[in-house]
């Protein structure tokens, strides 16, 4: 999978300066703490989103898991998708929520 990855997206990965990280993690990696500390200073727990050199990026919890190793806690995780009705009234009422769908 990695390696699909760094075919397909390898030009937008290097853009946002991830392509590296993505290469190392593809034959495994020990997970080390301080480099997971260090992604999560990057993050806006007010948008759910990581600050990148070229934008905003989102996971979803299901992957932060995937990547971390840590465990989601208690309570069941379900993602919810909006369907194009709710998005369109939410383009009108918050443009802003909007851009992080």
């Amino acid at each position: 999978m990695v390696g699909f990855v760094l075919v397909e997206l390898g030009a937008l990965l290097q853009q946002v300066g991830l392509y590296h990280s993505v290469r190392a993690i593809q034959y495994g990696l020990p997970q080390s703490s301080h480099n997971f500390y260090g992604v999560l200073e990057h993050y806006n727990p007010l948008t759910c989103t990581f600050f990148t050199p070229v934008g905003e990026m989102r996971l979803a919890h299901h992957e932060l898991y995937e990547v971390s190793g840590l465990v989601m806690g208690d309570a069941p995780y379900e993602e919810y998708v909006p369907t194009s009705e709710e998005l369109h009234l939410l383009k009108k009422e918050d443009p802003q929520v909007y851009e992080t769908y």
